[in-house]
């Protein structure tokens, strides 16, 4: 998956898909699973070096890549698509004075009471001993760019809008995934949140993902899930709601906006994503509509 968090940051991806001979190209693989270099020129009446140069540039993007396999003369190369995804924020240049846009690191949370199997991870290497809830009360917590837990409950502080305006809606964006629950074996997890102490709703949670790397998951990662989806939780003036889909009834008229911290919680193993972990380069994308 690539992702872009503004629209110009995927301006080079645009002016690549604007030639109709790179979209055609991305078909042919698409349809065929892989394609040699040969194959494309000819199905598509190009020179191999128009070939060469087009590939190149969906490779320079990330779009496809080049793989050696056996052919009739030694090793051949052929082409096949190296992302499922592409996201492109485009909301992020819509803001106005009413909105505020806070990005909160995953390991600044202040309340975490969990449970076996349970760690924490910076992009560097793990943060402690696995499996002990200790090292959640450790200082060094605030480099975690992954936390999962078997069972628990754990929070995080929300910024504070503007006292002289009242709070229209809140967003909270993660990406989160099921943890197993024991070495080897996984299940779907109901994910509770909160906000301060009241109980918005539930989630569930799909299974871990290992299928394949997480797009920012670093290499010496190969141990444990390796992504999760990104979810929006919001509650406005109507309910509370998930992508959507509405999961609860209390509104945003309910909470004191001066003190507001937000909870997760789950029984059956969580895994939550911050910045350098997984498909998404954030922690938790606190949005703040006021007026």
């Amino acid at each position: 998956m690539l992702h872009y968090k503004d629209v110009g940051a995927a301006q080079k991806l645009c002016e690549c898909l604007a030639a109709p001979a790179r979209v055609e190209i991305l078909k042919l693989i698409l349809a065929k699973r892989a394609e040699s270099l040969d194959s494309l020129a000819k199905t598509l009446h190009l020179t191999n070096g128009a070939i060469t140069q087009h590939v190149k540039k969906l490779c320079e993007l990330g779009l496809v890549k080049l793989i050696e396999t056996p052919g009739k003369r030694g090793i051949a190369k052929r082409c096949v698509v190296a992302v499922d995804r592409i996201i492109i924020d485009v909301a992020t240049d819509l803001e106005d004075d009413s909105v505020r846009v806070f990005d909160i690191p995953i390991g600044s949370f202040f309340s975490a009471s969990v449970n076996p199997y349970c760690a924490l991870a910076s992009a560097s290497g793990w943060i402690g001993e696995r499996d002990d809830p200790r090292y959640f009360t450790y200082p060094e917590r605030t480099d975690a760019a992954l936390i999962y837990f078997n069972s628990g409950k754990i929070g995080w502080t929300l910024p504070a809008p503007d006292k002289k305006t009242k709070l229209s809606s809140l967003s909270l964006s993660f990406e989160i995934s099921s943890k197993p629950y024991g070495r080897g074996r996984s299940r779907d997890t109901a994910v509770t949140f909160f906000i301060n102490d009241v109980k918005l709703g539930e989630y569930f949670c799909d299974g871990e993902f290992t299928d394949r790397k997480g797009l920012y998951t670093p290499a010496v990662f190969d141990d444990v899930c390796q992504y999760g989806k990104f979810r929006t939780l919001r509650i406005d003036n109507i309910g509370t709601f998930i992508d959507g889909v509405k999961i609860g009834s209390h509104t945003i008229d309910e909470f004191d906006s001066e003190q507001l911290a937000f909870y997760m919680s789950a029984d059956n193993g969580l895994a939550i994503f911050g910045n350098e972990f997984g498909d998404y380069d954030c922690g938790i994308r606190c949005r703040l509509e006021q007026g």
